[in-house]
């Protein structure tokens, strides 16, 4: 036990931008070395006051129950008990056993009050993984999700269409356009729109296979909502 101890070391708590794009968030890092491997650790940080932060860091910490305990208002304590809990399932030899899991934070779209981001979880010693996206309107604190689309029903339907090549059987339905993440060019432009479609009906191993549905902005901005069409460009 004390050799394996002897193994673990800690690195300094980074404070690190998410994404060169992100203006409202950066990512907070830190890690932990475990048999010649660095495993890393991320949480999300607001740069700025907002009155809604605690309620979206309720919704993104809920994302995947890795504590068994109500959620953290400080980003910083969160990152924290994420390593202390680590290093306490590596002293007692849990950690296999614990399926112990690993949040990764992207940060897609920053701008104009509008945050879309994702948040992955990789399942140590265990080929499961998973991720959710979320688009935060950060005037209300609110997920928009779907919100951000009109003619819903022709989107999806195209959507359908375009699965077809990548899987025939999938029959997705309304609620694949709450899962989407907005791509953007090195000058922070949107380009178009990617939506990440699950097939819930086969689960594997590696948790529910996701399948990307690409659309340029040509192609997606006519069923972007006016609402928000002026803030998304």
């Amino acid at each position: 036990m004390k050799n394996k101890m002897l193994k673990i070391a800690t690195l300094f708590l980074l404070l690190l931008s998410g994404s060169l794009k992100s203006q409202t968030v950066q990512i907070l890092k830190d890690s932990v070395l475990f048999e010649s491997n660095y495993y890393v650790l991320e949480e999300v940080k607001f740069n700025t006051g907002n009155q809604h932060t605690v309620a979206i860091y309720g919704e993104i910490q809920n994302a995947f129950d890795i504590f068994n305990k109500p959620s953290f208002e400080a980003p910083e304590k969160r990152i924290q008990a994420k390593k202390d809990m680590l290093l306490e399932l590596i002293s007692n030899n849990e950690l296999r056993q614990a399926n112990y899991g690993f949040e990764q934070y992207n940060i897609f779209y920053d701008k104009n009050q509008l945050l879309n981001l994702s948040v992955h979880l990789q399942s140590y010693g265990s080929p499961f993984e998973a991720t959710r996206y979320y688009c935060f309107d950060l005037n209300t604190g609110k997920n928009i999700g779907s919100q951000l689309f009109i003619n819903q029903t022709a989107l999806l339907k195209c959507i359908k269409s375009r699965l077809k090549k990548q899987n025939g059987k999938l029959q997705p339905t309304l609620k694949a356009l709450q899962d989407f993440k907005i791509t953007t060019d090195s000058k922070n432009k949107i380009t178009g729109i990617s939506f990440m479609v699950a097939d819930l009906e086969n689960y594997r191993n590696s948790g529910y296979e996701q399948f990307e549905v690409v659309f340029t902005w040509k192609e997606i901005q006519k069923y972007i909502a006016p609402s928000f069409k002026k803030r998304i460009i």
